[in-house]
Parts: structure tokens; C-alpha cells; sequence
């Protein structure tokens, strides 16, 4: 057996097993974990199926039986108070944009191929992946080190739950990763790594409009880095150019999919106003529309004694003391997704120093809250689950490990913080230890890991601004990112403490260049 055959065999066990300790969550719990904007994806995926494919497709629901023949006649009425609410209403042609069809698409494909877990899985083998390519291709840390990473971060982050989460929240994180390795190891990725990663920031992308919005940030940060600076100058081109062509793309799978929502119902996607309700929550909002309602002329208006109201309570809220988008009729959702940004530049106009003091303190309160709050399943959660999920996939709920009981979340969210706070202390003795030994001038190897460490961090600072600016700060936004710590601290002591045969030859002469299918350590040999 060559030794290229036997690396590529012992690197595909590795990533199985990387994958398989980070399904142990999911597993542990006894099913994956679901969210009430689950059945959302999927069931949009399943429509536009069915639109595409004219009706034959496997409900995602299993039909209601026929009534008795005794039965007493149902009349529209009472049929429309038996039918779970919701946002969306195809016959009122309301479809809300932001719920990507692209990862729903990925949920029904595993609803038809039998389980949802094919989606855990899938999710566990592109981490396992992009973990392996990192730590063990091209910073030569051997199997143990990645296996050993992975567990560590899979008991005290929340790599593992949002591994085992359907919901595209892993992604945030992934294509913040993909973007820093394709920026600073461009050179010695192989064609096929290139290819992969791209694929993978591609997805990412599509699978949900925030990741679009931070990708977009941080090429523009790079960018003007790289222009503005020589201290950036020798990141190439080519990593710039493939991430802009993946948002790019990304925006065109949006319009594709604006399309084909206006032609199969009638009307465009409605944009859930989220800055709307930020500013009401913040303040601003409700001081502008107290002092000039009705004569604005804003849908709000009609919800104005509601308000001051919680962010999420204006938008989803059925209590008619709190809600707004929820309680409106079809009409006046669309009427309030269409002017939420002259709404804001309203709002802005009257108190610019009010909107950026409440954006400067959610985004700094958005760094800080991390907590583990998507494990467990209380009677409030439930209720929001029974008639949207198929029966069975309901029970397999209420007996996980998580229903009734947050001792989990209280447990890991204890953790997240500790082992962030340590990855913080250790990142700072590293590049310490790094900058007096020199390490991290242009010519030393250790600058490429510098440079992928730094690109990281913006891309985690990236995701607080962009959650608490275009929503607010809660913190399963900032959970799906905060591994990415530990995850540097660990590789960077890794790193640190690797056994070097040869510390003289490493030195004084080039490392070698690599390929998908090495080994070899630019920095180390494996152990």
C-alpha cells in the first residue's frame, strides 16, 4: 500500500471518529434537537417539492383521517380555529424570507431517506472535516490531537449540541473557519481542499441570511486590510476572490428563490422586520411612534399600546398586550415588512444618539452571552411543537433526556464560559511566548496560524455585531461561534508543545509544501 493511499485511509477514519464523538450529544439525548423554526424549513422545502414535482412528494405530516360519516359537518370557521397558527399562510400568500429552502432542502432529504440523523450526521462529518484539515494536514498534530480537541470541545463548548442541532447555527461557525483557512493556507491547499471548502462556504452561505451578512463583513475587513496595510499585503487574491464569488452566489440562490416563491403563490417572500422591532425593544422606536402616531401612517402604529415590547414578543407574540407582526392580518405584515427601513431611518433621524448608544451596548452585551440555551424541552416548548411535527418524532421529544429538565444547559452553559475564559488567558500566553521568540515575523510559519487566528477572531467579533445590530443580543446567536475559542487555544498549545525532531533544519530551511493527501507539519511532525 502506498503511503499516499494509507494517509488518505488513516485521515478518513479519523474524520469518522472526530465525526462520531461530536454525534454523542444528539445521541446522548436520544434524538436530535429541534427548535420551533425546524418544522419551518422543512415544511418550505417540502412545499416547494411539491410545487416542483406537482404533489407527489412524502408529507412531512401524516394526513388527518377522514371524519365519521355521523359526524357533524365542519364549517370553515371552525375548521380555520382547528388549524395551528402561524406566521406564514400560502392561501393569505404570506412566505417568509430568511428561512433558507436550501437547508430544509437538506432536512426533507434526510425525512425521505428515513431520518433526520442523516442531517446530524452530515453536519458532524463537515466539522469532523474541516477540524482534520487543520489540525492534522496542515498543522501536522497527529490524530490524538484532533480526536483529544474534539472530545474536550464537544464536553465543554457547545460544539457538540449545535453539532446535533437542526438548524443551519453550525454553519456561522464553519464558514467563519472556512473563510480564515482558504485566506491564510490558500497556497498549500490542494485543488480538491479548495474545492471542498468552497462548497462549504457555499452552503453555509445559503443556509441562513445572517451567515451572508458576516461572510460579506469580513471579505470587506480583509480587503481593506490587504489594501490599507503591509502587514496583510501577502494574503492572496485568489481566497479573496473564491469568497466573494460564494456570496455572490448565495445572493443569487435568495433571488432564485424570491422567484420562484412570487410565481408559485402569488407574491414575493415578506422580509420579517427585525430592525423594526430592535428599535421598538430599544426605545427609540417607541418614543418615535408615541410622538408621531397615527400621523406617520406605520402598520406599528395600530399595535402602539403594546409597546415598549421585548424584540422577539413584537415579532412572534400572539398576546394581543404584546405582539405587532404576529397579530397582524396578511395585508398589514406585508405593509410592516415594506416599511421597516424607512421606519428605521425615521427612528434614526430622531434620536441618531439613542440608536447608537442601544447598538454599541447590545453588541458589547452580545460578546459576553454565550449561554446553552437549546437543550430541553419544557410544557411552553412543547405545545409549540405538538401538530407541527409528525406524531412519533413528538413522542421521541417528550421522552429525550432534555424534556423537563435544563440541568444540561445550566451545566454546559457553566462550562462554555470556563473553558472561554481559559481560552482567553491561554491565546494571550501563546502570542506572548510567539512574539518574544520571533515566531511571528513574515518568514516564520507560525505567522500563517497568526494570520488564520486573527481572521477567526474578527469573523467571531463579526457575528455579535451583525446579531445584535440586525436583531438583538441573545445567546444562542453568539453560542454557535464561541467553540471557535477553545478551539484556537487548543490547537495553539498544541502547537506550542509539539515535539520538534529537528528545530535547526526547521529553521534554516523552507517548509515543505503540502497536499491535501500529507502529513508532513509546517510546524511540527505528527505525534
Amino acid at each position: 500500500m502506498s503511503l499516499r493511499l494509507h494517509s488518505r485511509i488513516a485521515g478518513g477514519w479519523a474524520v469518522l471518529a472526530a465525526a462520531c464523538l461530536l454525534c454523542l450529544a444528539a445521541v446522548w439525548n436520544g434524538q436530535p434537537l429541534l427548535y420551533p423554526d425546524t418544522p419551518t424549513y422543512l415544511r418550505g422545502a417540502e412545499m416547494g417539492a411539491g410545487k416542483a414535482l406537482g404533489g407527489r412528494v412524502a408529507p412531512w405530516l401524516p394526513a388527518e383521517p377522514a371524519p365519521a360519516a355521523d359526524a357533524p359537518a365542519s364549517t370553515p370557521q371552525a375548521a380555520d380555529a382547528a388549524r395551528p397558527k402561524g406566521l406564514t399562510s400560502v392561501e393569505d400568500k404570506v412566505v417568509l424570507a430568511g428561512r433558507s429552502v436550501y437547508y430544509g432542502a437538506l432536512l426533507y432529504a434526510s425525512h425521505l431517506a428515513g431520518s433526520l440523523w442523516l442531517t446530524v450526521a452530515l453536519q458532524a462529518l463537515c466539522v469532523a472535516y474541516l477540524l482534520q484539515l487543520l489540525m492534522v494536514r496542515l498543522w501536522g498534530l497527529g490524530t490524538r490531537h484532533l480526536l483529544g480537541t474534539v472530545a474536550a470541545l464537544g464536553l465543554l463548548t457547545p460544539l457538540a449540541a449545535y453539532t446535533g442541532f437542526l438548524m443551519p447555527d453550525i454553519f456561522a461557525g464553519l464558514g467563519i473557519l472556512a473563510m480564515a483557512t482558504l485566506a491564510a493556507y490558500w497556497q498549500r491547499l490542494g485543488r480538491a481542499d479548495r474545492i471542498a471548502l468552497s462548497l462549504l462556504l457555499l452552503f453555509g452561505l445559503c443556509a441562513h441570511a445572517s451567515h451572508v451578512v458576516i461572510a460579506a463583513a469580513l471579505l470587506g475587513v480583509g480587503l481593506l486590510a490587504r489594501l490599507s496595510t503591509r502587514r496583510w499585503k501577502h494574503l492572496p487574491g485568489a481566497a479573496f476572490a473564491v469568497a466573494g464569488a460564494c456570496i455572490v452566489a448565495a445572493v443569487a440562490a435568495e433571488w432564485v428563490f424570491n422567484q420562484a416563491v412570487t410565481r408559485a403563490v402569488g407574491a414575493p417572500p415578506l422580509r420579517m422586520p427585525h430592525p423594526m422591532a430592535r428599535l421598538v425593544d430599544m426605545g427609540p422606536g417607541t418614543d418615535y411612534l408615541r410622538r408621531n402616531c397615527p400621523r406617520a401612517g406605520y402598520e406599528a402604529c395600530a399595535f402602539l399600546a403594546n409597546y415598549p415590547t421585548a424584540w422577539d414578543d413584537f415579532l412572534f407574540s400572539t398576546d394581543p398586550n404584546k405582539g405587532a407582526f404576529a397579530l397582524a392580518d396578511a395585508a398589514g405584515k406585508r405593509r410592516m415588512a415594506a416599511e421597516q427601513l424607512r421606519f428605521v431611518a425615521d427612528v434614526v433621524r430622531h434620536d441618531p444618539a439613542g440608536v447608537a448608544a442601544g447598538v454599541a451596548a447590545d453588541v458589547l452585551r452580545q460578546l459576553a452571552l454565550f449561554r446553552v440555551d437549546i437543550w430541553g424541552y419544557g410544557p411552553r416548548e412543547l405545545a409549540m411543537y405538538e401538530g407541527r411535527v409528525p406524531p412519533s418524532l413528538y413522542a421521541g421529544m417528550r421522552a429525550s433526556r432534555g424534556a423537563y429538565n435544563p440541568r444540561y444547559n445550566q451545566w454546559l452553559s457553566a462550562a462554555t464560559y470556563l473553558s472561554t475564559a481559559a481560552a482567553v488567558l491561554a491565546l494571550l500566553w501563546w502570542w506572548r511566548r510567539a512574539s518574544s521568540a520571533g515566531a511571528l515575523s513574515p518568514a516564520a510559519e507560525p505567522r500563517r496560524f497568526a494570520d488564520f487566528l486573527w481572521i477567526t477572531l474578527a469573523g467571531i467579533a463579526l457575528n455579535a455585531l451583525v446579531c445584535a445590530s440586525l436583531a438583538s443580543s441573545a445567546d444562542r446567536f453568539q453560542a454557535r461561534v464561541i467553540w471557535l475559542l477553545p478551539f484556537l487555544a487548543l490547537s495553539a498549545l498544541a502547537l506550542a508543545y509539539a515535539r520538534r525532531p529537528t528545530e535547526t533544519t526547521a529553521a534554516a530551511s523552507p517548509p515543505p509544501s503540502l497536499n491535501p493527501s500529507s502529513t508532513t507539519s509546517l510546524q511540527g511532525s505528527a505525534s
